[in-house]
């Protein structure tokens, strides 16, 4: 899917079109935005608590980031993907890991534990068609990205007589060496934002 040029932050919001890309790894990655229906980032809070002191004073207390969450709420027709091209279903990234082969799916629930990168690009480059593409420093663009993150969920409704999924990633902000897993990126047609590139858990999230 490409990007249509009335769906862009030119009227001062970005709205109704965006791009999202989950990947395990270079080879497994998949587009669902044509399935989705609803983005929800929650960045989590820093925790903040305080320490009374015998004058009436207060010191504050700071902890750790909380955890990041990541909602999709979407209408799949199939229980996996085929192809990373246009995803068909959300269930396979949350039972093992996406893309499958072959009819009929069989998806069975696994025990492993699967790190994704999901990316989640708003742009009026008319070029790029994948979440993790470069945006050109001509054009406009602001894009989320979470690293080594799990599936943790994938929640199925038919309460309204259409088959709905509500896919929930959630991740931390840091790895063990203190690296960045979270990231912010924007252009504002005077310089570009560049490609993800590849992804490899734990060791390449990103170029």
């Amino acid at each position: 899917m490409k990007i249509t040029i009335n769906a862009t932050g030119d009227e001062d919001a970005w709205q109704r079109q965006c791009m999202i890309e989950v990947a395990s790894d270079a080879t497994h990655q998949v587009r669902i935005e044509a399935m989705t229906e609803t983005v929800d980032i929650d960045m989590g809070e820093r925790d903040l608590d305080k320490i009374d002191l015998l004058n009436l004073g207060q010191i504050p207390k700071h902890g750790a980031i909380g955890i990041t969450t990541v909602t999709f709420e979407g209408y799949p027709l199939e229980a996996a993907t085929e192809t990373s091209a246009t995803g068909d279903g959300f269930f396979d990234i949350f039972a093992s890991a996406p893309l499958v082969s072959g009819q009929p799916h069989d998806v069975d629930m696994s025990n492993t534990l699967t790190r994704y990168r999901v990316a989640i690009l708003w742009t009026n480059d008319v070029d790029v068609t994948d979440a993790s593409d470069d945006v050109d420093s001509a054009d406009k663009g602001m894009r989320f990205v979470i690293a080594d993150c799990f599936c943790t969920s994938c929640k199925t409704t038919f309460t309204d007589g259409v088959l709905k999924q509500t896919l929930i990633f959630k991740g931390v902000c840091f790895d063990k060496a203190a690296g960045v897993n979270i990231k912010m990126e924007s252009c504002d047609a005077s310089a570009a934002i560049p490609t993800l590139g590849d992804y490899t858990a734990s060791s390449g999230k990103w170029a």
